[in-house]
This record gives structure tokens, C-alpha cells and sequence, in this order.
């Protein structure tokens, strides 16, 4: 496809809010393709379908009750449904959204091209033929086969293990890029700064952190076992825009005294990655990458059934997480906080999968779709 300079085109980016690592995934693509000069704009569709309908809201409630009833038994059934029926799950969801989808679409304007970083998302706007679409695939490892459906002109894939599930669905590998995972300039601040700005101690430092959505029963109890274990550590409780765990997080607040501080959604986190010195989480694929973007090694004590659990491998592998047990994040901590060398031994930021050049690449790979 050649056209118009890069610059003087339209790009819309579409997610979806069930859980926030694919609305994350959609403001950093934006972020990266306007650097380029690229028209950018972000959108969910479930916040304009329906007129009378709040379908963002039903989705992102329903995802957290998915992701945390009896261990997130709802998820891990509908993941696999999705991932054993892929084909079928599209028809479904094409046959109940396909015309509001449409209209809704042509209410933004046109595009020269489309970027989704939801699966189904990407199907949805092939089915179209408006303008070429590229899927932005949010996890890590052997993912979900529905990302591969319907007539998706490139994906982009974050490791081999995720490539490689897209060959098997037949895709072309021509249509299948590989770009490291995001690796920002979240770690140029420097330590001792964040800690000022935030009005922390200089001292050891842990973010506590279910990610944006502030999700993981795992991430609670770790809070808990730190607070009641007396850690002599300072703790950063992070709950995203989880107002119920927030209320948890400030009772326990309270109960660790003047070394322990709560926040909610923040566009400090940044800050709040560069001032810690360890990262306790769950294996969300682009709170992952941030920590590893802030040269934070992670603690991870949540994963999701599924769909978080090759994030988890991939950060194992790359020695920059580790999966452990609430009950044990205490020791853990008391064994980095007490030395240096114990952090290093454990973990490393020096895997050739991790570069800090990825924002490049990604933004060379989209403008070669955008170009053809």
C-alpha cells in the first residue's frame, strides 16, 4: 500500500477495558507513532455501541469477576473455550456485535490504518476492508490461538513462543513480527530523586502493585504477610483502580505506620517503579514490562490462569521476575533488603531479549504496514 508521507496519515488504535494492560498497550502504541508525527487516536468501542448500554462498565465488571471468583475459574473457562474453538468464538462474536461494531465505526472517521490490541478487535476490523489492521498481541508465550483469527494484515508478537503459535495457526510469516517487549526510559530516573519527589525515605523500598486494574488475591495476601510480618522495609501499596482494594491497602496502611504509603491509578508509577528497589505483582504482560523498563526485578505472586502464565515464563526465563508464594514474600524480602549481592544472584537485566530499542522497532515495523 503506498500513499502520503506517514506523517499526514490517520491511525486508530482500539482496545477494550478488561483488565488495563490492553488499554495500556493502546496509549503506548500512540504514544510512539506520534513521535513520528502519525495522527493518532485511541478508542473503545464498548464506550459508544450502545446508547442506552454501558458496556465498558458490564465488561470491566465482568472481568473482574471472571479473573477472581474461585480462582478464576470463569476465566480459565472462557479462555479455553477461545483458545480450543477459535474460529467459532469469532462467528459468535461477529454475529452479536457485527453491525453495531460498523455503525459505530463509521461514526469516528475514517483511517488509514487500524491497530488493535485486543483479539477479537483485530477480527472485527478485518471483516470490515476499510484499512489495513495490525493486532498488537498483549501476552507472552503460547497465546491464546483467537488472536490469529480472520484476514489480520500483521501481527505484532513480543517473544519466539508467541510467533511460533502464530505459524501453527497458519499465518504467514511475513504477516508475524517479533518486537522485544516495551522497554522504556522508565528507569532514568534516578533513585534517590523518585524518592524525593514522593516524599519517600532514602532506605529499601517495595512497590506492592496489582497492576492498573489493581487485580490478584495474590498481591493482597503479599501485602499482608509483609504488614504482619513487621518487615523493616518501606512499602509503596500501588492499587491501580481497584477502590476496594485501595480500602484494604489504606487498613493495612494504617496497621504498617509512617513506612508505608497508598496510592491508587497514578501517572506517578513511574516515579513509583524508579523509587522502589523491588516490585511484589501479578504477571500482567505490560506491568511486567515496565518494571523490567525501571530495572526492577518482580516478585511474582499473581498469575492468571492462561493468560498471564507464558508472561510469567518469559520473565523467569529472562531472570528479571520470579514466581513465588505471598506467604513467602517476608523472607524474601528481609534477604534483599539485608544485601545487594542477594538481588543480583537472583536476578539480571542482561537477557539480549530485552532492548531498549524496541520503541524503534516498533514504530519501523507499523510504518511499513502504514507504507506497504
Amino acid at each position: 500500500m503506498h500513499g502520503p508521507a506517514t506523517g499526514s496519515r490517520r491511525v486508530v488504535v482500539l482496545t477494550l477495558p478488561l483488565g488495563n494492560g490492553h488499554t495500556a498497550a493502546a496509549h503506548l502504541i500512540a504514544s510512539v507513532l506520534r513521535r513520528d508525527g502519525t495522527r493518532v487516536g485511541v478508542y473503545d468501542p464498548s464506550e459508544g455501541m450502545f446508547s442506552l448500554f454501558p458496556l465498558g462498565k458490564v465488561l470491566s465488571r465482568f472481568y473482574r469477576f471472571a479473573v477472581g471468583w474461585r480462582d478464576g475459574a470463569v476465566h480459565v473457562a472462557l479462555y479455553r473455550f477461545a483458545d480450543r474453538h477459535p474460529a467459532a468464538t469469532a462467528r459468535t462474536v461477529g454475529i452479536l456485535f457485527r453491525r453495531r461494531f460498523r455503525s459505530w465505526l463509521a461514526s469516528i472517521g475514517p483511517a488509514d490504518a487500524f491497530v488493535s490490541t485486543f483479539s477479537l478487535l483485530g477480527h472485527l476490523l478485518a471483516e470490515t476492508g476499510r484499512a489495513p489492521v495490525v493486532s498488537f498481541v498483549t501476552d507472552a508465550g503460547t497465546v491464546n490461538r483467537i488472536w490469529f483469527q480472520g484476514a489480520v494484515e500483521k501481527y505484532i508478537v513480543p517473544d519466539a513462543d508467541s510467533r511460533a503459535t502464530a505459524l501453527r495457526c497458519g499465518v504467514d510469516g511475513e504477516r508475524v513480527s517479533l518486537v522485544r517487549p516495551p522497554m522504556s526510559a522508565g528507569g532514568a530516573v534516578d533513585k534517590r530523586q523518585a524518592r524525593r519527589r514522593l516524599h519517600l525515605e532514602d532506605r529499601f523500598t517495595v512497590l506492592v502493585t496489582g497492576g492498573g486494574a489493581g487485580l490478584g488475591r495474590g498481591v493482597l495476601d503479599a501485602a499482608r504477610a509483609l504488614v504482619t510480618a513487621g518487615t523493616d522495609v518501606q512499602l509503596l501499596l500501588n492499587a491501580g483502580t481497584n477502590t476496594g482494594l485501595r480500602r484494604e491497602f489504606t487498613e493495612l496502611g494504617a496497621a504498617a505506620g509512617s513506612h508505608c504509603t497508598v496510592t491508587g491509578f497514578s501517572p506517578d508509577f513511574p516515579l513509583m517503579l524508579a523509587a522502589c528497589d523491588l516490585v511484589v505483582g501479578k504477571a500482567g504482560w505490560l506491568t511486567l514490562n515496565e518494571a523490567m523498563s525501571a530495572r526492577r526485578p518482580t516478585l511474582i505472586v499473581d498469575v492468571v490462569p492462561g493468560q498471564e502464565e507464558g508472561n510469567c515464563s518469559f520473565a523467569e526465563g529472562a531472570r528479571v521476575g520470579r514466581r513465588v508464594d505471598p506467604g513467602d514474600v517476608p523472607e524474601a524480602v528481609r534477604r534483599y533488603a539485608a544485601s545487594e549481592s542477594a538481588l543480583r544472584e537472583d536476578f539480571s537485566f542482561t537477557d539480549d531479549r530485552l532492548s531498549p530499542a524496541w520503541a524503534d522497532e516498533m514504530t519501523e515495523d507499523l510504518k511499513r504496514t502504514l507504507t506497504g
